[in-house]
């Protein structure tokens, strides 16, 4: 109990030191795998790959409030052992202009980040057959969001950042011309993104 106190107030007295900073710089990365077996013979299974790489830049117009844009790129590619496709390749970039609403958790270095915006994405897609022929579409997306996250202010101009996919969307798809709208549910572990900033 008394290191707890003690850590508690070391916390108070930095959080109250922490010098006013206007300009935030970061990035998270995220990175998965899957694999599962199929119904097809000679125990081939499916395996799949992806990565997304997001790059922040956050201008703060006061203290807990800041208006920023994203970048992103994600990469997936996936390999499947059945006549029709062997093999899917998907490259999309995105930017989403946000404003941001921090919300200090009492006199701690925790924070809870607000992102609320809107974006765009452009998506290439490439899939092979079993007879190597390939099959190239494109698709662009417009959507509107609200991505919560939890900060931690490691030093007055370092911080790291935990956050999930966001939580309220609209999506809309070229391809198909698709809609979207809802709370996203039964976030896993793979919607989890970490990521590190630095303030000036």
């Amino acid at each position: 109990m008394v290191t707890l106190l003690l850590f508690v107030q070391s916390q108070a007295r930095a959080q109250e030191q922490e010098p006013f900073k206007k300009n935030l710089i970061g990035g998270n990365l995220s990175f998965a795998t899957s694999g599962a077996a199929t119904m097809y013979p000679n125990g081939e299974s499916y395996d799949g790959t992806s990565f997304v790489i997001n790059a922040t830049y956050i201008h703060y117009l006061k203290k807990n409030i800041g208006i920023g844009a994203t970048l992103s790129y994600n990469h997936f590619v996936a390999d499947y052992p059945n006549p029709y496709v062997n093999n899917y390749k998907l490259n999309a970039h995105g930017f989403r202009p946000f404003v941001r609403f921090d919300i200090p958790l009492w006199q701690s270095r925790f924070s809870i980040f607000n992102d609320l915006g809107i974006g765009g994405s452009y998506t290439r897609t490439q899939t092979t057959d079993s007879n190597s022929v390939q099959t190239k579409d494109s698709d662009w997306g417009l959507e509107a969001f609200y991505n919560p996250g939890l900060m931690f202010r490691l030093k007055s101009n370092i911080s790291i950042q935990a956050s999930f996919l966001s939580l309220v969307g609209y999506t809309y798809r070229d391809l198909g011309n698709s809609h979207s709208f809802g709370i996203t549910p039964n976030h896993s572990f793979n919607d989890l993104q970490f990521g590190i900033n630095f303030l000036f």
